[in-house]
């Protein structure tokens, strides 16, 4: 009887590691090609091994990254609906 408790309970456990999309990912700001080049452009005038551009940059994009994973996208489309 413990045993099949614990299969149970193990079953339960291991269903919420489906694959569906979560209503818990985050969405990125979408920002204006104006925005983008006014980034770039102060971004220019950064050193390339600063806090910002060094390590502040790209820990935002991989969140970035993470947050268009955790939606399905890839690489600017659907995963989900491109099959």
């Amino acid at each position: 009887m413990r045993m099949l408790m614990a299969l149970a309970l193990l079953t339960m456990s291991t269903s919420g590691c489906a694959t569906a999309v979560s209503s818990a990912c985050p969405h990125e700001v979408a920002y204006t090609p104006e925005q983008e080049m006014q980034a770039a452009d102060e971004l220019g005038v950064l050193p390339r091994d600063g806090m910002i551009r060094g390590t502040f940059l790209p820990d935002y994009g991989r969140l970035r990254d993470q947050a268009r994973a955790c939606r399905g996208y890839v690489a600017g489309r659907n995963a989900l609906t491109a099959r």
